[in-house]
């Protein structure tokens, strides 16, 4: 698609950091308009958002150079320059949400903060603001689909993009919008369990959107086209991680009903 959105002599802006920076914009206004949790202040709010955005691009970019480190280069020097050279593209969304996770548990712990009402209350922020996040991955090229016949392709074109050139021009599924559309969709969903104010249980909502996204994601990659790190039992390691990360959530949720 656009790469880029704007070119004003030798700056150029990015169109999967715009969209990235929209949706954390869009987190933090859903969060700000949202019904506000007794026990949360707006401060620490914004305090969550930053330390598990922050904590959840590292891990996701730490995950992507584990997992694709031989391919990055042929030595230690090239593969590390690569890593901050393509600093804005390649990420793993699993390794991310735990990272993200991790940080959002540890400021949750350290402020004496419930941790799962919290996560209740950010779930919907995060789904939205993930929607964006592959609307900017269809704008730069990067988690492309296989090759799709009839109406639902779409053609990448400018050789800036992160498609490959033998996929130039070839009408591709367009599993970033699949899924930008499938997390609003969560979002929305997740919105309104929580506006109604019936969901009692701490961590019902979060449990609900692990298992939704979980679910939606292994759904998309079997129309994944590009490098899906090997595989098990014919299933990408998102598919697998996305069976233990449902078969939690059902626990979860299980165990709530229960009490």
């Amino acid at each position: 698609m656009h790469p880029f959105l704007l070119h004003f002599g030798g700056f150029k802006l990015p169109a999967y950091g715009f969209t990235i920076a929209l949706g954390y914009t869009a987190a933090i206004f859903y969060l700000y308009k949202s019904r506000a949790i007794a026990f949360v202040t707006r401060d620490q709010e914004a305090d969550l958002v930053f330390y598990s955005a922050l904590a959840g691009i590292l891990g996701a970019k730490a995950v992507f150079a584990a997992t694709y480190w031989t391919e990055l280069g042929p030595d230690f020097a090239s593969r590390f320059v690569y890593i901050f050279k393509g600093f804005p593209y390649g990420f793993v969304f699993y390794g991310g949400f735990a990272a993200g996770a991790a940080a959002f548990f540890l400021y949750c712990r350290r402020n004496k903060l419930n941790f799962l009402k919290t996560a209740d209350h950010f779930a919907p922020a995060l789904a939205l603001a993930h929607g964006f996040g592959r609307l900017g991955c269809f704008m730069a090229g990067c988690c492309y689909g296989r090759p799709a016949g009839g109406a639902l392709g779409v053609a990448f074109t400018d050789p800036m993009c992160e498609v490959p050139q033998a996929y130039l021009g070839v009408p591709l599924h367009p599993v970033q919008l699949y899924e930008a559309a499938g997390n609003f969709l969560i979002f929305g969903a997740l919105a309104w369990l929580s506006r109604r104010g019936k969901v009692r249980a701490g961590g019902m909502i979060f449990a609900v959107y692990i298992l939704a996204y979980s679910f939606l994601r292994f759904m998309v990659e079997f129309l994944r086209g590009d490098d899906r790190g090997g595989s098990w039992l014919g299933l990408s390691p998102a598919q697998t991680l996305s069976i233990i990360a449902a078969s939690a959530a059902i626990f979860m949720i299980t165990r709530m009903r229960k009490k």
